[in-house]
């Protein structure tokens, strides 16, 4: 067809677009009826090339669905009611009076059309609409134009050649560069002259009817060719012989121009333009009217590089996500209902419509070819490189190369091709043709292949025209693949189509494109501005190479391919899944849109060569696990992509899993069956019935090999993550411990989706893998840790699932055939889901066939047995499956939607092997809680934790609970802390488990773990709140006021904020009087107070102690202190009113109640009233209330200075009571007595009825006096004690030395100048030895409290005297009661101090002139305290050694305020506290350990000199305490002092060295001196050898230290003993019977030197063994010069760190001189050997 032809046919009338087609056009962003307005796209820069609706299938699906449901007659009041809703809101919101004018743009070819403003109202009922959209537009009244302004492309970057000459401009000019040359061609007028009379017309019309005009014709010559068609069949012909004659001129009112329909790959946007098809003569028009026509959006030429192709590049479709296959092709990414070209509803057409149709499209295919082969043959280059004769369908290469086909010709051809293997019509085209198209594409292939893409940096390096021009190149080359592979696709057999060269040099172009260009470019950022002018270009370039991928996919399942070509794929496949992630992913070059639908290209293709070519599945598989450690770890960035019903994995998980299936998968055509399927059960002869066994077993044996091929491929994927995340952690450079974490959790997330059911394989290899690792004992506790982590996550998944509704029964050998068909019709309705769903998703063709092998596997393991008969039918019903294609039509279910499907699915799962594993993993996980590794039991709870988590019912087994219970025992903290946990949630989640199990909690309350104490003090707060039991919440606040005096000042903390809010905090209820519920509540709060102050003294301190607490402002809590304030005057009120109204049948005791009114009032006066003080004064004088007496005392000695003033009268009364009771008061009542009467007579301004008190107990008391010094008062009389502890009261209590007549008026006149000093006089008297031992005691206890009072009198030498007397005497309670004195002196000194530093307190001190002056006097308690703890701390200390009864234990409390205080040199007391370590007693244990722990932090280096007495202390203390005492606890009694100091790296080297060096002894002298001082240091030896020996060493270092100190001393002191060994031995030779014996004393002491050493060398070997110490690095140790080595070291596993020395290096006697002489031989022996290593 000439250029001549072409020019005489007219103008092009564009043909009407479809609504989606349209829709880019528009400023709508949607079609869809969503029951509102629809939204206006606000996106400034929409053209004609590109669409920005991109909607998942199931939306589009859906809004279609919707749409045509609007547009149907409604057939319910339901259905009418929702057309008319949707209709107010559409019409309401187009006819709102602000609605703006709609801009549509319009497409290029309408340019010359006028911008006309019609109403729409104004316009007839469009063609083709449905009656809902019908009404809409005739009630909507809106008004809009077509904007026919042009968009010019984005000019070149800065510093181009041409800056201000447009892209396609450029791209259309010849330009000379180094590599490329872009073809220069002639435009195509766009408007013939003879159009312009049509086009006069079309200019009357709005563009509306312009489109709607141009359909009805069309519609019209589309029915005349029908009704000419049945009248004259032979029509055809004749229309075929017109195709060559000359085209008359068209007339008006018929179309001239057809525009063929464009390649458009399955779900992709249209983004090419058409050049003008050749003009046809009326009849070849007939024939392509008929034809399947696509109205598709008008484009411009692209022989050189259209600006439509990369102006807004599209994102091409996936196989992911749910969406369509790339083997299922659409016509545009519209939101209409796709169907497979096959399927596609043809109304109203018949075989002869259809054959026509197919017929037309062969004919234009055919008509194209020629074209494209005759512009081929005539073809030629003319001097300026433009092409003659059909130059549109060219675009020149290069300056050497053969002319290419333009992109437009190839988009044409591509299409169709499709067209023609869609209508079955492809075998028509001739095997030559093909093979030329084939040829002249491989042009485009192979002058692009010398493109050398360079990455970013070939980018940045080229000028602009050399990039553009390659891009344009590359997209032609791209498109001629496109075409070629398209040629390969049809049902063709000559084997000729598919030629293994040009496949392979389509693949290695892809394959250079793809490593050369887009893998250098995956990681690069936007923020490379370099790069920003081609982005658009690149990006469409992928979206393009994507489309060649999916046809590369399709290919590879209908052709067999070379192995080269194999290869290449799996290569470029595997690097482009595996290529590194940008930094930001969301600020990706290529956009991660681009990137993933590039990934899941090349995903596709390994999964259909790993199904295709089984030969390749172990290279494809390793490959993908070798380069696992590529991946990105990070969880965020690692799952992109997205599953179908939510949420998104790995991109990797998704292909292991398809790869996974397809290996349990089989093609149909595999199975060689004999067509049983087809027998009648009912009449089946025994022939047949053999054939069918036949058939059922090669069925069997086919599937079950399948899905052994499935285990095998599982078993290799998890052997080789587990293998590597063993030897790997979490935060190691080597990512395989995340990586399994990732895939199991994977895993987990898919196992649910019948899409994927290979997860529960992988899952199940899991787990028995981890089973194993979890169980075994030759694995390290990183791996046992990770087994543990990963059972816990897939226990909880096992959990969830088993938690489900049991409705599914379990498949066996014996069920019944009730079960058997539910489980089958669960199953079978699966099978179908799957059928279906891999026809629109052909990633669920996997899915479908290991589902299929799975499903006949399990029913093949119960062929025998009683349900074998309805097993057979599920087996029978596979098998026609198999034989039937079409069996899914014939198969129909209720509710197959996707959540159906999955509920059922969940069902299905109870069948597999997985589901039953859950006991052996919960076996396992109890298992590891009696673990030996501490790390694995602990993990083993915190696995537990997670299972409870999602059912605390499981606690409630018996097995569980007792394995919880065993290690809240355990003597790890941090298993303990992980059982505490456990139990403290499970009571929060079981209230009703809560009486039985917080003891438990409140047990580990005191726990020796500060940490497991935390939490135990979180939980406790959680159980009081949660219970409403009176003595639960006593119990539990009980537990918490002990935490008050803990060690660790967080747990101090946390349980005072705790109590303080239970006990203090605000209530529920208003604190009203009339308040009923708050009066309850706080009666609740009294009853709770009362249990925790009955239960003991302790406890009632410690309610005082939090009391007081609250009142302290420290924190700035000034809200809460008036909250706590409150509440204890409401509790305060409430006590005194029960105390008022209490009777003898009343639960609580008046004794409680007075009990915790004294609490409060030691707390603070504050809280008290007098009114209530005055009605507390009968019970002084009530004797039946002498239980409450001291508490009513305490009330008034703690209240009554503070209250306010009181009645004169009031105040007497009270004096009068107390006088009269004084000498009947208990030790305890007087105590508080003579303070109250003080207070009483300073407030009466009266102190003399104290005066003449105290003067008539003394005139008492010297009466005994005299019976005392005349030797008579042999027994402790109770009233001299009663008047001793009388005076010492007074005397601490009271000043009454103004009163000096006392003395004369009770006639003791010379007995003292003053009251006080004829106290202390009196005192004296008593603690004479010759007393009784109670008076004594009571003597020297009462004269101290005096001194107390008075801080000099301890330094006076008549009181010295008196304490020397009582701590040298040997009554052990005498020196308690001294002790006991000097621990309340320090005491109350400390309290003094303490108060007056409240009282300097703040910020505005004030300096104590005095002081500065030189006035001591409120210092000198200080020197007092100091000075008499000096006198008397060896004596303490003594006395805290000697025992561990509490006579030893005061001594400890004394020496504990003695070291707090630093009243002592830390020095003289480390010893002492370092043998206090090895108490028996915990509370001893753990005080002198926290005293060391202080002192060694404050004066490291003032202390460390005293450990080495600190040892000989230790072994002295412990043979003193109990000499039978087990040698394994000696054996550790070290352990404490090197927990301390081990911290210190010289501190610990310094005290290595000092023990072993003590160790050493000089020989010659040694075998000189007494039996008993070598007995005696042998025994200090052994003892110091077994304690070295079970130290914990931490580092490399100190074991090296430990042997070359010990080397030092057999090096020399064992030198000397084998030489004095051989004298000895050399002597004895040579004297006779009588002289030998006279020797036997130096040979026993030579034999206990001999017994010593070897104990050091015992110690050495045990050292290195231990610690699996090489030889010659203990030799070449040097500390001086050896380099600092703290790298952790570790005991041997499975090695006793006990030393087993020898029985002779124990004994103490040596008087066996035949032994003596075998132990001289032994130990010259080993000394000999050494000497020679040496």
């Amino acid at each position: 067809m000439t250029q001549e032809n072409r020019s005489n046919s007219g103008p092009r009338i564009p043909v009407p677009m479809t609504l989606n087609n349209a829709l880019p056009y528009t400023p709508f962003t949607s079609v869809t009826p969503a029951g509102s307005v629809p939204c206006l796209a606000n996106v400034p820069e929409i053209t004609a090339q590109t669409s920005i609706f991109q909607l998942p299938e199931q939306q589009q699906i859906q809004s279609r669905q919707t749409f045509d449901l609007l547009n149907t007659v409604p057939q319910s009041e339901q259905h009418a009611a929702l057309v008319e809703s949707h209709l107010r809101s559409l019409r309401g919101y187009l006819n709102t009076p602000d609605m703006q004018p709609l801009n549509f743009e319009v497409p290029a070819v309408f340019n010359s059309l006028p911008t006309i403003h019609v109403p729409i109202a104004a316009h007839v009922p469009s063609f083709g609409l449905g009656k809902f959209s019908e009404r809409l537009m005739i009630e909507s009244d809106v008004s809009f134009q077509y904007s026919i302004e042009r968009r010019e492309p984005p000019p070149l970057r800065s510093g181009s050649d041409h800056p201000d000459i447009p892209l396609v401009n450029i791209l259309r000019t010849v330009q000379e560069a180094p590599s490329f040359q872009v073809p220069s061609v002639k435009s195509v007028p766009t408007q013939e002259p003879e159009a312009v009379g049509h086009y006069d017309e079309l200019a009357k019309l709005s563009p509306q009817e312009t489109l709607q005009g141009v359909n009805g014709e069309l519609q019209c010559v589309q029915h005349q060719i029908k009704r000419q068609k049945m009248e004259k069949p032979d029509k055809s012909v004749a229309a075929k012989q017109a195709n060559h004659a000359p085209q008359a001129k068209t007339p008006m009112g018929t179309l001239p121009t057809l525009l063929t329909e464009v390649n458009n790959d399955a779900g992709q946007p249209q983004d090419q333009c058409l050049s003008p098809m050749p003009i046809l003569d009326s009849a070849q028009q007939q024939k392509n009217l008929n034809a399947d026509i696509s109205i598709q959006p008008p484009q411009t030429p692209s022989y050189a590089l259209s600006e439509m192709s990369f102006a807004k590049p599209c994102p091409s479709s996936t196989t992911s996500h749910g969406s369509a296959s790339p083997a299922i092709e659409s016509e545009s990414v519209s939101m209409k209902r796709k169907y497979p070209d096959d399927t596609k509803p043809a109304i109203g057409t018949t075989p002869d419509e259809l054959t026509s149709k197919a017929r037309a499209v062969l004919d234009a295919l055919q008509s194209l070819i020629e074209t494209i082969f005759e512009a081929d043959d005539n073809s030629e280059r003319d001097t300026s490189g433009v092409e003659r004769g059909l130059s549109t369908l060219w675009v020149v290469g290069g300056p050497e190369t053969e002319p290419l086909l333009a992109n437009d010709a190839e988009i044409r051809l591509e299409g169709g091709l499709r067209r023609a293997i869609s209508n079955k019509i492809y075998h028509d085209v001739p095997l030559d043709d093909i093979l030329r198209l084939q040829k002249i594409c491989m042009r485009s292939i192979r002058n692009a292949s010398e493109i050398a893409w360079k990455g970013t940096n070939g980018l940045i390096d080229c000028q602009d025209s050399e990039v553009f021009t390659a891009i344009s190149l590359t997209d032609n080359a791209l498109k001629a693949c496109k075409t070629i592979t398209r040629t390969m696709l049809g049902d063709r057999e000559e084997k000729q189509i598919c030629s293994e060269d040009i496949m392979k040099e389509i693949v290695d172009f892809v394959s250079n494109l793809l490593e050369g260009l887009f893998i250098p470019l995956i990681p690069a950022l936007t923020e490379m501005d370099q790069l920003m002018p081609y982005k658009k270009l690149v990006v469409g370039i992928a979206q393009e190479t994507i489309r060649v991928l999916n046809l590369l996919y399709q290919l590879l399942a209908v052709q067999d391919l070379s192995e080269s070509v194999i290869t290449r794929l799996e290569f470029f496949s595997i690097n482009i899944i595996f290529a590194e992630n940008a930094t930001k992913e969301k600020d990706s070059y290529l956009g991660s849109s681009s990137i993933e639908n590039l990934r899941l290209a090349t995903m596709d293709i390994l999964a259909q060569v790993f199904a295709s070519y089984p030969s390749q599945r172990t290279f494809v598989l390793g490959e993908i696990l070798s380069s696992l450690e590529k991946l990105p770890v990070s969880r965020l960035t690692a799952r992109q992509y997205r599953l179908v019903g939510g949420g998104n994995i790995q991109l990797v998980t998704a292909l292991i899993l398809r790869l996974i299936q397809t290996a349990g998968s089989t093609d149909s055509r595999n199975l060689r069956l004999s067509g049983s399927t087809n027998f009648n059960l009912e009449t089946m002869t025994a022939e047949e019935k053999e054939i069918e066994v036949k058939d059922r077993d090669v069925f069997m044996q086919v599937f079950q090999k399948c899905n052994a091929e499935a285990i095998k491929s599982s078993t290799d994927v998890v052997n080789f993550l587990v293998e590597r995340a063993m030897k790997s952690t979490k935060s190691g450079d080597a990512p395989y411990r995340v990586l399994l974490d990732l895939f199991t959790e994977d895993f987990i997330t898919v196992l649910e989706y019948p899409e994927w059911p290979g997860a529960e394989l992988l899952l199940r290899c899991l787990t028995m893998h981890m089973i194993g690792c979890a169980n075994g004992e030759t694995y390290g506790s990183q791996v046992n840790s990770m087994s543990l982590d990963l059972l816990g996550i897939i226990g909880v998944k096992l959990l969830s699932l088993r938690n489900y509704p049991a409705t599914m029964p379990d498949l066996t050998s014996v069920s019944s055939k009730k079960d058997v068909e539910k489980i089958d019709s669960i199953a079978s309705s699966i099978l179908l889901y799957l059928h279906k769903s891999q026809l629109v998703d052909s990633t669920v063709k996997s899915s479908y066939g290991y589902f299929f092998s799975t499903w006949a596997s399990l029913l093949g393991n119960f062929l025998e047995g009683d349900s074998a008969d309805a097993i057979l039918g599920s087996v029978r019903k596979l098998i026609r499956a198999v034989s039937d294609n079409s069996w899914a039509s014939k198969e129909d279910f209720a509710d197959d939607s996707p959540a159906a499907m999955k509920s059922k699915y969940d069902q299905y799962l109870k069948l597999l092997p997985l589901w039953k594993l859950y006991d052996r993993v919960m076996s396992e996980i109890l298992r590891a809680l009696d673990h030996p590794r501490i790390v694995s039991r602990t993990k083993g709870l915190r696995v537990l934790g997670l299972l409870l988590a999602k059912d605390p019912s499981i606690l409630g087994n018996v097995n569980v609970m007792d394995s919880v219970s065993s290690r809240l025992r355990d003597s790890s903290p941090q298993v303990r802390d992980a059982a505490v946990d456990i139990v403290g949630k499970y009571i929060l989640v079981k209230p009703e488990v809560t009486k039985k199990l917080y003891p438990i909690l409140c047990e580990r309350a005191g726990d020796t773990g500060t940490g497991v104490r935390r939490r135990v003090v979180k939980l406790l707060k959680d159980v009081y709140t949660a219970t409403e039991d009176v003595e639960i919440r006593a119990q539990i606040g009980d537990r918490l006021l002990r935490r008050l005096e803990d060690s660790d000042p967080g747990v101090v903390a946390l349980a005072k904020k705790t109590l303080e809010e239970l006990l203090y905090g605000p209530t529920c209820s208003l604190p009203e009087a009339d308040d009923l519920g708050f009066r309850t509540e706080i009666n609740t709060r009294i009853s709770i107070l009362l249990q925790i102050r009955d239960k003991s003294e302790s406890s009632a301190r410690l309610v005082q102690m939090l009391t007081l607490h609250v009142f302290e402002e420290s924190d700035g809590s000034a809200h809460t202190v008036h909250q706590a304030q409150i509440i204890l005057k409401a509790i305060i009120e409430n006590l005194f009113e029960a105390v008022i109204d209490w009777t003898d049948t009343k639960k609580t005791s008046l004794q409680s109640l007075f009990g915790l009114l004294s609490v409060f009032a030691v707390a603070s006066r504050s809280l008290f009233e007098a009114d209530q003080l005055v009605a507390l004064q009968s019970y002084l004088d009530d004797t039946k209330t002498d239980a409450c007496t001291f508490y009513v005392l305490l009330i008034f000695r703690n209240v009554l200075p503070g209250v306010g003033s009181f009645r004169p009268k009031f105040l007497i009364e009270v004096q009068q009571s107390l006088l009269k009771r004084l000498t009947k008061f208990t030790l305890k009542e007087l105590s508080e007595a003579v303070p109250c009467l003080r207070d009483i007579s300073n407030m009466l301004k009266d102190t003399r009825r104290l005066a003449v008190t105290t003067g008539s107990c003394l005139k008492s008391l010297y009466k005994f006096r005299d019976v005392l010094l005349r030797g008579q008062l042999t027994n402790a009389d109770p009233r001299v004690v009663r008047l001793l502890h009388l005076l010492g009261h007074l005397g601490r209590y009271c000043s009454l030395d103004s009163h000096k007549e006392i003395l004369e008026e009770q006639a003791l006149k010379g007995k003292g100048r003053t009251l006080s000093e004829a106290i202390i006089l009196a005192l004296q008297v008593f603690t004479r030895p010759n007393a009784a031992a109670g008076i004594r005691r009571t003597a020297v206890r009462n004269l101290g409290m005096i001194a107390i009072a008075n801080p000099r009198l301890f330094l006076e030498p008549s009181i010295i005297k008196i304490l020397d007397a009582a701590l040298d005497s040997g009554d052990m309670d005498l020196k308690d009661t001294v002790i006991k004195m000097f621990n309340e002196f320090l005491a109350y000194e400390q309290a003094r101090a303490d108060d007056a530093v409240k009282k300097r307190g703040g910020s505005d001190k004030k300096v104590d002139v005095a002081v500065l002056q030189g006035e001591a006097k409120n210092f000198s308690a200080d020197s007092v305290c100091s000075s008499l703890m000096q006198l008397y701390l060896d004596r303490i200390l003594a006395i805290a050694l000697g025992s561990e009864d509490e006579r030893a234990f005061s001594a400890i409390l004394l020496v504990e305020r003695i070291v707090r205080q630093g009243y002592a040199n830390p020095r003289n007391c480390i010893p002492v506290l370092v043998a206090l370590e090895t108490s028996s007693r915990p509370v001893v244990r753990s005080l002198a350990l926290e005293l060391h722990q202080t002192l060694h932090e404050k004066h490291e280096s003032l202390i460390e000199g005293a450990y080495l007495e600190g040892v000989r202390a230790v072994l002295d203390y412990n043979r003193r305490i109990d000499p039978k005492r087990n040698s394994t606890m000696l054996d550790e009694n070290l352990k404490p002092l090197y927990s301390v100091i081990k911290s210190s790296r010289n501190t610990r080297k310094k005290f290595i060295g000092a023990v072993t060096k003590a160790m050493d002894f000089d020989a010659s002298k040694f075998v000189e001196e007494q039996l008993d001082s070598t007995i005696s240091h042998l025994i200090y030896v052994s003892y110091c050898a077994r304690n070295i020996a079970c130290l914990d060493f931490s580092t490399v270092e100190e074991p090296h230290h430990t042997v070359y100190a010990l080397d030092q001393i057999i090096g020399s002191t064992g030198m000397s003993v084998l030489y004095m060994i051989t004298d000895y031995q050399n002597q004895l030779s040579q004297l006779s019977g009588t002289e030998a014996t006279a020797t036997s004393a130096n040979l026993q002491g030579l034999t206990i030197c001999c017994a010593t050493l070897y104990a050091i060398w015992q110690l050495r070997q045990h050292i290195k063994r231990l610690y699996n110490l090489a030889e010659q690095n203990c030799r070449t140790y040097q500390p001086s010069k050896s380099a600092k080595d703290t790298r952790p070291i570790s005991k041997i596993s499975g090695y006793d760190e006990h030393l087993q020395l020898e029985d002779f290096c124990l004994q103490e006697a040596f008087d066996n001189d035949d032994k003596n002489l075998a132990i001289l031989e032994r130990t010259k022996y080993i000394l000999a050997a050494l000497d020679n290593s040496f």
